[in-house]
């Protein structure tokens, strides 16, 4: 529905760019994680930040999630720029997955917002006018 798209729009927009970001430095700079790349890094850096951005604009509590999520990312970052002999596969492992709970709640966020407004206006189209004729809401 148009209310699902405004809420839910900006958060994936904003995680799809920074994901084809990702890749597109991981291409150009050919290190697969090998080493901590500095590019890499800047854009999920810079992906928390829209996340903070939008969850201090946002009124929906969901959204604090998506920067909790990103600060992770951005903490395994630094991890491997402290300590480089963190072996390659940890560091995949550790930076890997964390987009896909990102879509995920985003995805349900969205999916329970349209259930919550289906809800309601069930609810307020049920309601019957009281006696008075002021109105029940």
């Amino acid at each position: 529905t148009q209310q699902r798209a405004e809420i839910a729009s900006p958060a994936i927009v904003t995680l799809v760019v920074a994901s084809a970001l990702t890749v597109l430095t991981v291409y150009l700079s050919g290190q697969y994680y090998e080493y901590a790349n500095g590019l890499v890094a800047m854009v999920d850096f810079l992906l928390l930040g829209a996340f903070l951005w939008q969850s201090l604009v946002s009124r929906r509590y969901w959204i604090l999630g998506l920067p909790a999520l990103q600060s992770i990312v951005c903490i395994i970052h630094v991890a491997k720029f402290m300590t480089p002999d963190i072996l390659p596969r940890v560091y995949v492992a550790g930076q890997g997955h964390w987009s896909y709970y990102q879509i995920a709640l985003i995805l349900m966020a969205a999916h329970m917002h349209s259930v919550r407004r289906k809800t309601l206006r069930n609810w307020l189209r049920d309601r019957r006018p009281s006696r008075d004729g002021a109105p029940n809401v």
